[in-house]
């Protein structure tokens, strides 16, 4: 971890392991950085995530997946509740390929996320923009 203290960091692999979708799809707190906001999330690849049983492609939904859960923990470290999604945009750059794909969210305004994902090489293959709501409860 960088400079986030070890409470945020310790707050986020726990929301992060808590809902039954993310209990499937186990996303993994990479990267914070408490001076910005911005995290890096991975995927460990599976099977279960290809969108053709003969080829390592990672299907959209599952990128779309990874785009809403990081910019929800972007807002989510910073507030210490749950944020739920208003909008979430994701635009597919290119198929993406390799054993783990990374997403980096970075806070634009307060309930406003960007988020890229990187893959093989370091390749963008989607970015996205989440718009969460601030609100507890």
């Amino acid at each position: 971890m960088h400079s986030m203290n070890e409470t945020a960091a310790s707050y986020l692999r726990e929301s992060l392991a808590m809902p039954p979708f993310h209990q499937w799809l186990r996303p993994e707190l990479r990267d914070v950085a408490a001076e910005n906001g911005r995290l890096v999330i991975g995927l460990p690849m599976r099977r279960e995530f290809w969108r053709d049983p003969r080829r390592p492609e990672i299907h959209g939904r599952v990128i779309a997946a990874i785009i809403d859960v990081a910019g929800h923990a972007a807002i989510a470290a910073k507030l210490r509740h749950g944020v739920p999604t208003i909008d979430l945009r994701t635009d597919y750059l290119r198929m993406p390929a390799g054993k783990e794909p990374y997403a980096t969210a970075e806070p634009v305004n307060l309930g406003i996320v960007d988020i890229r994902i990187t893959a093989k090489h370091s390749k963008l293959v989607a970015t996205g923009r989440g718009l969460f709501s601030t609100r507890a409860g």
